[in-house]
């Protein structure tokens, strides 16, 4: 995969990571547990915040972005929820540290894709928290606490 094609994939991914925690936030609004509505939306803030930016790294470098979304999955329930941003972050860390290789030449994309390893690592921490949590006090337990 060419620089340009990994910048252009994860410009996609976020821009769909973002719609699918918009509307996670959204959902969990409804239902009444905006503590945990309110945490999903600002990672979806900052999801489509990064897709911009890899966006205009494109346009910096003389490269065309794209207008597409990853498509991904909008879940209910509020563990599955979890799990699957779980198991998403722990897949794209390692490709993401590993794809800083390719931009050992390029100071400014690289520096910018680690900014992005930072944020993807909180996001995982957080979400294991979480998991942790209802592990610790129970799924109902957990859930009272997100409400408001």
């Amino acid at each position: 995969m060419t620089k340009v094609e990994l910048l252009k994939e994860f410009a996609r991914g976020w821009f769909g990571n973002s719609q699918q925690h918009s509307i996670h936030a959204q959902i969990l609004r409804q239902r009444g547990f905006g503590k945990l509505g309110d945490k999903i939306m600002a990672e979806s803030d900052e999801e489509w915040e990064e897709a911009k930016q890899v966006n205009a790294r494109l346009i910096e470098l003389g490269e065309t972005p794209v207008v597409a979304i990853q498509e991904y999955p909008v879940i209910t329930d509020i563990r599955e929820m979890l799990e699957f941003d779980c198991k998403d972050s722990a897949q794209a860390l390692p490709e993401m540290s590993k794809s800083l290789a390719l931009f050992d030449d390029d100071y400014v994309t690289r520096s910018m894709i680690e900014k992005f390893i930072v944020d993807e690592q909180e996001h995982f921490n957080w979400v294991r928290q979480h998991l942790n949590l209802i592990k610790e006090i129970g799924y109902e337990n957990y859930l009272i606490e997100q409400l408001g």
